[in-house]
């Protein structure tokens, strides 16, 4: 009996624990402009992160440096280093929090994703050719 009271004690209390964890993660998500789409992987190297110890990817790291704030700096950073700024990755170009679109363009922490599967180069000659 005793053994039994002690497991349940223990389980809520995990659960009470895990809860706490994924909030806290919740509310720096909700930092971001836009995190809908990307979620845990916009800061994480794992879109399915452990409840401890979760790798940060660039994006990640950079924001957590900055305390988890959301500001035109790291909106103009290229954290993932694919030549796309963070602000235009999540839709919020001049970081004031409001985002121009609602969902994000492309992940800021994942330097094969970017907001354009043209390369800037390919774009300019497709726009050459309907020139008048």
């Amino acid at each position: 009996m005793l053994l039994r009271k002690s497991i349940l004690v223990f389980v809520v209390l995990a659960a009470v624990l895990v809860s706490g964890a994924l909030r806290s993660r919740e509310d720096f998500m909700q930092n971001l402009p836009v995190y809908k789409r990307y979620m845990c992987s916009l800061c994480h190297l794992s879109g399915n992160p452990e409840i401890e110890g979760a790798a940060l990817n660039d994006f990640g790291q950079d924001f957590r440096a900055r305390g988890f704030v959301w500001d035109a700096q790291l909106a103009a950073m290229d954290s993932d280093g694919d030549e796309y700024p963070n602000g235009i990755e999540l839709g919020d170009e001049d970081g004031d929090g409001v985002p121009e679109t609602m969902i994000e363009r492309s992940n800021p922490g994942d330097p094969l994703n970017n907001p354009s599967s043209i390369d800037k180069d390919t774009w300019g000659i497709i726009k050459n050719l309907f020139k008048d």
